[in-house]
């Protein structure tokens, strides 16, 4: 699994809030995809301050005010240089405001302080696909799947940067990585399941459409999917009615 080394040893920068007994309290972390926020848990009054930057950033990065997301960010970061998520947030801004290099940057560094931000070897491979450098996108998507060997995220999204390239032998071995990394993740199903169907093996590729449903039942496009592809007599049945 992701090495927990860098977040053992700062946990959101491990700043000490003292209690009145003089017990240290120690900061806790929450991970959100997209952009990350890291929620800092401290004894009664005492919050660690680049907590706040991080959230001003977050603000004005939904607002769609990237500049300023990424002041908010380097705020954050001038005042705790250690948190992942921070730097991955940073990339975001980065990337929003068209400065792939600086993403790049960004995304590395959340990936060494946090390998397990899937997203951040993701977003760090398409900027390199933009600035033309395919063999680097390539080994940073190696590089995730390598620090979250049970996370079939990471290698659908190697399977899709091959998938993107051509490669569909590459491609579909790398959907069946994230089958077998994740076995109860849908989305690992419905993704090699699509690459099965497209280099022939249909009967293989439905079995997996309808494992995929099996997990996550509420998917239209791949109910329609099987019912067009299953043989007669095969049909599923019609959705039940969705009540609140």
């Amino acid at each position: 699994m992701a090495s927990r080394t860098a977040v053992d040893r700062s946990d959101l920068g491990r700043r000490r809030c003292w209690t009145a007994a003089g017990a240290p309290r120690w900061s806790a972390v929450v991970l959100r995809l997209g952009v990350l926020v890291g929620a800092v848990v401290l004894a009664t009054g005492c919050e660690d301050p680049s907590v706040r930057f991080n959230r001003l950033g977050l603000e004005a990065y939904a607002a769609g005010d990237y500049a300023k997301a990424r002041a908010g960010f380097e705020e954050a970061l001038h005042r705790n240089p250690d948190v992942g998520e921070y730097y991955f947030n940073r990339g975001m801004a980065e990337q929003a405001l068209g400065n792939s290099s600086a993403a790049i940057f960004n995304y590395d560094m959340a990936a060494k302080l946090k390998p397990g931000i899937v997203l951040a070897y993701a977003n760090a491979a398409k900027c390199h696909v933009e600035l033309g450098q395919a063999d680097k996108a390539l080994a940073v998507l190696q590089q995730g799947t390598r620090a979250n060997p049970y996370t079939g995220e990471a290698f659908i999204n190697l399977g899709k940067h091959y998938q993107s390239q051509g490669d569909m032998f590459n491609a579909k071995l790398a959907m069946a990585k994230a089958v077998a990394a994740d076995p109860e993740n849908p989305v690992a199903h419905r993704e090699y399941a699509q690459i099965l169907i497209q280099t022939g093996d249909r009967e293989k590729g439905l079995q997996h459409l309808r494992k995929s449903l099996e997990l996550a039942p509420v998917q239209p496009g791949v109910s329609a999917q099987v019912t067009e592809l299953a043989p007669p007599g095969d049909q599923l049945p019609p959705p039940k009615p969705q009540t609140e």
